[in-house]
């Protein structure tokens, strides 16, 4: 600012040379008053969006470097460096790069405790990507967690229509249908959640007439990992059948890491049993993984018995789920505020897509 003001002040000076001489205010000769140089003055080119995208996995990078004690890191980085994160998300031309900036924004005033300020940055990736879901995910959740529930149903309603077997959003629409007001809502919401769920249960252990999975291996894996979130003793039964039936070691590891993640105490003789028998390196690594955090932090849902008649009716088989199924604290109306994943401010924000990669090096 001092540079541009001196400048201006120059070009006024010289212009007034000329009329002091012409007025006999000086013995200087005009013709002998150096003319200004024709230098132009730079203008710096805008940052490419390589460079931006570069500078916001560095500030990234730094808040998820934050110790949990550092209460005061994130309202530090929002000093230091807030105002260039506010230009990477208005002036960058990749609008995923523009949303990337101001989630990251979004999640650093939630976590200084100022809710109004994220909400408002989570809308604004919002506009930017109105079809991408995961964004509208952050922003549900932030509402939910301000506890604007009317605000926050829509946008969770998109969310479970964007991936109607996302059982976690399922779950989280029917929390908020819930304090809402709204148990008709709700009550849909719950009613989607198993339909999906035993959907989902039925892809991984029903075989076709001839023993073949009628689902190719990719999906039942996708399948078996959506069902992370049903910690309930009827998708547990029907997670440790299709543990015995699964003959592709794909499947198989992605139902162990869904039981690791789970923790339910009462995997842990199936999976030790399993253990021994497990012939493919990975799988057996899973569950060496699986068996530790069972150890580490185990919950209290004992499944029992896996089933063995593939033939089974619905309602006692795999896929069948009871009133007394339910472990405590679990299911749809279980898995609430608590067992939610945590809002944004708990942890730094993944990037919506990709944003142009940064430079490798400096």
């Amino acid at each position: 600012m001092a540079a541009h003001s001196a400048h201006i002040l120059r070009r006024g000076a010289l212009a007034l040379l000329p009329l002091l001489a012409a007025c006999g205010g000086s013995n200087v000769d005009p013709h002998t008053v150096p003319i200004a140089s024709k230098t132009e003055t730079k203008v710096e080119a805008p940052a490419t969006d390589e460079a931006l995208a570069g500078r916001y996995l560095e500030i990234k990078e730094r808040f998820a470097a934050l110790q949990p004690e550092d209460q005061a890191g994130p309202r530090r980085i929002i000093g230091e460096a807030g105002p260039e994160l506010r230009q990477i998300a208005e002036n960058a031309r990749d609008p995923h790069l523009r949303a990337n900036a101001s989630l990251l924004l979004g999640t650093l005033h939630e976590a200084s405790n100022d809710p109004r300020s994220a909400i408002s940055f989570y809308r604004q990736a919002v506009s930017l990507l109105p079809e991408d879901a995961s964004v509208r995910r952050v922003l549900a959740m932030a509402l939910a967690s301000d506890k604007q529930y009317a605000a926050a149903l829509p946008e969770q309603k998109l969310v479970v229509l964007d991936d109607p077997d996302d059982l976690e959003a399922w779950l989280l629409y029917g929390e908020i249908a819930l304090k809402a007001g709204q148990k008709e809502m709700a009550t849909e919401a719950y009613a989607g959640y198993e339909m999906r769920r035993k959907g989902l249960l039925d892809a991984i252990t029903l075989k076709a007439p001839d023993g073949s999975f009628p689902i190719p291996p990719d999906q039942r894996a996708g399948c078996a990992r959506a069902l992370i979130p049903a910690r309930d003793n009827g998708t547990a039964l029907a997670l440790l059948y299709a543990l015995d039936i699964e003959t592709d070691p794909t499947v198989r590891l992605a139902l162990v890491e869904a039981m690791g993640t789970q923790r339910l105490a009462g995997y842990k003789l199936a999976l030790e049993t399993k253990l021994k028998a497990e012939t493919a390196q990975e799988v057996k690594e899973a569950l060496v993984w699986a068996l530790a955090e069972i150890q580490r932090d185990p919950l209290d849902s004992r499944p029992g018995p896996a089933p063995v008649d593939p033939n089974a009716p619905a309602a006692t088989g795999p896929a069948g789920q009871g009133a007394t199924d339910m472990a405590s604290g679990t299911g749809p109306e279980g898995q609430g505020a608590k067992a939610s994943p945590a809002s944004p401010a708990a942890a730094p924000v993944g990037d919506v897509a990709k944003a142009p990669a940064a430079p490798s090096a400096r």
